[in-house]
């Protein structure tokens, strides 16, 4: 067993329990011998070796009598912080963490995602502005171009994962995205007959890109509760969204200032991705904060006590504190043992492929070639979709949290009944253009929203939070399966049945039919964990008081 010197504190103070897992969830706790505050509000810690996790790193309880417990929580006033803020209600020590923990993990998180996704995306744009007539794209090289980035996500995604668990999370996801941006700088200079090299630099963008998602939904759910998780995984999708705003108004304004320029429009779109994204991973570089770990301080923002905060939030939530395992076969083999590894790839699988009807320029070619409509509006009106998405998804993550951080399946099943309508009626095509425009827009808020609710799901899962490797590799396959499948667009979004794409949105149609059954049986197989977990608790008390 791994002997760690461990900080652990001293003190009396009589509290109300207030963790992070549960905001609602309160206990009376009397003469906790572990309290780390004096009389004078002073945090004193004394350093020991223990083998095991101790009683308490630090208390983060909030001492209320549990009559001003019923009226806080019976305010219209809190209630109302509560929603806008989780951290409202807290012990001032754990806000103060919570404070820095969001700004820098956020902030860094969702602009490497922002520019994650203007590397991968930019080449949708591309392609209706100039990129097709320049490469004389005139057969289904576009698809080639998304099967080689998908090619180079699936095969190192989970290499990746592995390398992601043995080192420094700041220095991983920051060198991750200056490599990017400089392959997607390297693009530029692909001559008109070489477009052979545009899908190479493609192929190591995506192998480059593979495990950041996926790491960072890890990171996420190792450092945030239940009744936390959705909405900081939502404002990491919206990162996504906002770079398909950014995009076509980028490229846009490129078209109209540069007009002189000896390179092509979308060409100067690579540079500025370039200029965006290598300044994001110097950022990430400097301020990601990782995952807590004992003994572990390691950014320049962070106290010795806000570790602690950090590593007690983690032992109340049940997670396994020893985040640096090693991957060994015989515990990759145990993964497979339980359902979590099958149907949350196949639930994700049903979405990831469904997103395909609003990620392949369907809107803008419905404008470009069956509207006849200038780049100013097929540029910029599919934006409108990715703002509306970015509004649905808050809306729905704090219904999420506020509620209890466990309604994941009511929105998912809308989500999936949004698809098939909107696919179903598209498909049909012969509907006014009114409409058309309508399903559009429809169709495009699911892919903003069912993200985050499908990863807090998972990382909430009051079994995979106790097994931190087998978290971080069902997340890991749960988004590799869904890459391997999506191959599948080469055939049925196929670009010489642009833009009514029938194929494409009869498929669609049907996969988010079977994502709805999926839901469902997700929903059945976590209420049966759920159970599993009280009776492993219950036991484990059990065990405890005998041994007494």
């Amino acid at each position: 067993m791994v002997n760690w010197n461990k900080f652990i504190p001293n003190g009396n103070q009589k509290t109300i329990d207030h963790g992070p897992s549960d905001g609602s969830n309160t206990s009376i706790n009397s003469n906790s011998s572990t309290s780390p505050l004096n009389k004078t509000g002073d945090t004193k810690f004394h350093q020991v070796e223990i083998d095991e996790t101790p009683e308490q790193y630090i208390d983060i309880s909030v001492n209320l009598t549990p009559e001003e417990l019923e009226k806080r929580n019976n305010s219209l006033s809190f209630k109302i912080k509560r929603f806008l803020w989780d951290g409202t209600g807290k012990n001032p020590i754990e806000q103060s963490y919570l404070l820095k923990l969001d700004f820098f993990l956020l902030s860094s998180s969702c602009l490497g995602y922002t520019a994650k996704y203007l590397n991968q995306s930019n080449i949708t744009t591309s392609y209706v502005n100039g990129m097709s007539e320049y490469y004389n794209m005139n057969k289904n090289q576009y698809n080639y171009m998304v099967t080689m980035f998908t090619i180079g996500y699936i095969i190192f995604q989970i290499p990746l994962s592995i390398l992601m668990h043995r080192v420094n999370a700041r220095y991983y996801f920051g060198f991750t995205i200056m490599i990017v941006s400089c392959l997607t700088l390297a693009m530029i200079g692909v001559k008109k007959d070489n477009i052979s090299s545009l899908y190479a630099l493609r192929f190591l963008i995506g192998s480059a890109e593979s495990n950041y998602f996926s790491g960072t939904e890890y990171i996420l759910g190792s450092n945030y509760g239940t009744n936390e998780l959705t909405k900081r995984s939502a404002y990491f999708s919206i990162a996504a969204g906002l770079a398909g705003i950014i995009t076509p108004l980028l490229q846009q304004a490129i078209i109209k200032t540069f007009k002189h320029s000896s390179l092509e429009p979308f060409q100067i779109m690579f540079v500025f991705d370039f200029m965006i994204s290598f300044v994001i991973g110097l950022y990430t570089l400097i301020v990601h904060p990782g995952i807590p770990q004992v003994n572990k301080k390691d950014t320049f923002y962070f106290t010795e006590r806000d570790v602690l905060v950090g590593l007690e939030r983690r032992r109340l939530l049940k997670a396994q504190l020893n985040t640096r395992q090693r991957y060994t076969l015989p515990a990759i083999k145990k993964f497979f043992n339980s359902w979590h590894l099958f149907v949350f790839p196949i639930l994700f699988l049903c979405y990831n492929n469904s997103c395909n009807s609003s990620s392949q320029p369907t809107f803008q070619l419905f404008l470009k070639l069956y509207l006849k409509k200038p780049s100013s509006v097929y540029n910029t009106w599919p934006a409108i979709s990715s703002a509306i998405g970015i509004g649905v998804t808050i809306i729905f993550s704090y219904l999420n949290d506020f509620l209890g951080g466990r309604k994941n399946f009511h929105f998912l099943i809308a989500g999936f009944i949004i698809f098939i309508i909107g696919c179903s009626l598209l498909a049909k095509w012969n509907v006014p253009v009114g409409f058309h425009y309508f399903l559009y827009v429809l169709i495009a808020i699911p892919p903003a929203f069912m993200q985050s609710q499908i990863f807090s799901w998972i990382n909430r899962n009051p079994l995979l939070v106790r097994d931190d490797l087998k978290r971080n590799f069902v997340i890991v396959v749960t988004n590799t399966l869904a890459y391997v499948t999506s191959m599948v667009s080469i055939a049925v979004w196929n670009t010489k049945y642009q833009p009514e794409y029938f194929i494409g949105f009869t498929y669609t149609a049907c996969l988010s039919a079977l994502g709805l059954i999926v839901t469902c049986l997700v929903h059945y197989l976590t209420k049966k964990d759920e159970q599993k977990a009280k009776l492993q608790d219950a036991s484990k008390e059990t065990s405890s008081i005998e041994s007494i």
